[in-house]
């Protein structure tokens, strides 16, 4: 082929607007990488951060949403609060439990034999000192039910282990406090209506207080029943 018949072929308008498309083409490709395709790469990147950051916007609403209902609750119970220290305490309180327990015998007609405390775990109590603490507890019931109170396993071995192991799980009860308990063995007579009396009375009291176990014999010497009771007691 030679020049003129190619400057031939140029000048003609079939040819001219196949070479008009494919300059278009090749620019317009050109473009299309170069300038287009990194501006839909961020947009769609910047469309994903927007997906995610509303998904974290509705996750933190709920949040939100959680600690105004939190608020909502300590406010309607805030008057509550104090009930709630009085029926579970932050340590066993032991001598006003018995106080409790001998009060409401008494004003029941109970006559309690023997009253029986299990060992109790003073890991709470790491600034006292349970020995002292024991003694209190005898001298704060009456004369008339102290001579009828065995203490178990408050001092000597149980006690020391108690206090051995206080260092060990004081770190993993402050962060999560569990619901601890010690339980007191009642054991006395009286007739049925005032049986009845003594347990409601104790179960309406404010410090929290269950039934482990009741029995009911007769007694042999008067007409009286000879209850013995399980009662369980919590505090943290």
């Amino acid at each position: 082929m030679n020049k003129e018949k190619l400057l031939e072929l140029l000048k003609d308008k079939k040819i001219q607007n196949y070479s008009y498309h494919i300059f278009f083409f090749l620019a317009f490709s050109f473009f299309i990488i170069f300038a287009i395709q990194p501006n839909l790469s961020t947009a769609f990147r910047l469309q994903k951060e927007l997906q995610g950051l509303r998904l974290q916007n509705k996750k933190s609403e709920e949040v939100i949403l959680q600690i105004v209902n939190y608020q909502s609750l300590m406010e309607e119970y805030r008057d509550s609060l104090s009930v709630l220290d009085e029926a579970v305490p932050s340590t066993p309180e032991l001598a006003k439990v018995v106080d409790e327990i001998s009060k409401t015998a008494s004003d029941s007609g109970l006559i309690v034999k023997s009253l029986t405390i299990e060992s109790i775990d003073l890991k709470g109590n790491s600034g006292s000192d349970p020995g002292s603490n024991m003694g209190g507890t005898i001298e704060n019931i009456g004369e008339d039910v102290a001579n009828a109170i065995d203490v178990e396993a408050i001092t000597g071995d149980g006690m020391s282990e108690n206090s051995a192991g206080a260092g060990n799980e004081a770190g993993s009860s402050s962060k999560q406090p569990d619901l601890l308990s010690f339980t007191i063995t009642i054991e006395g007579t009286a007739s049925i209506s005032q049986i009845t009396q003594f347990l409601n009375h104790l179960i309406d009291q404010r410090r929290l207080k269950t039934y482990d176990s009741i029995s009911l014999s007769t007694d042999s010497t008067n007409e009286n029943m000879v209850i013995n009771l399980l009662v369980r007691t919590y505090y943290l």
